[in-house]
């Protein structure tokens, strides 16, 4: 697949695409539930199961609507890079990015989680698995 064009909205464009991208994951099997994410220090997590979608947890805090919009925004890029290892691994998606995390799938995340509605509109194109 190819890094994101310009041409959707973002999150400080538009941070309803939270709840928009949440609803497309439900569509897709996906289970969001509000509590601890399982790696220490993150607001939200997603757990790839191997075969399935997996699902994804977010630490209740406050939060403005546009920080939600770009942590759901990162989770489901993980959920997009899962796919793209079919549902075996979570493999990098080939979208580049200048973000300096180590794990190459953690720095094209970061990289991209402001582009929402790309994001969204990948996820809209993907039929449920089950």
């Amino acid at each position: 697949s190819q890094a994101p064009p310009g041409t959707y909205p973002t999150c400080q464009q538009d941070p309803v695409l939270a709840d928009l991208l949440l609803a497309e994951g439900r569509r897709l099997g996906i289970t969001v539930k509000t509590g601890k994410p399982e790696l220490p220090g993150k607001d939200a997590t997603y757990r790839a199961e191997s075969g399935r979608l997996g699902s994804i947890m977010i630490k209740q805090r406050p939060m403005s609507p546009e920080v939600r919009c770009v942590l759901i925004s990162h989770e489901f890029i993980h959920v997009l890079q899962h796919l793209q290892g079919d549902l075996r691994g979570v493999s990098v998606l080939g979208w580049t990015t200048q973000h300096p995390d180590p794990i190459p799938q953690e720095a094209e995340a970061y990289g991209h989680q402001q582009r929402a509605g790309y994001v969204l509109w990948l996820l809209k194109q993907t039929e449920r698995t089950d």
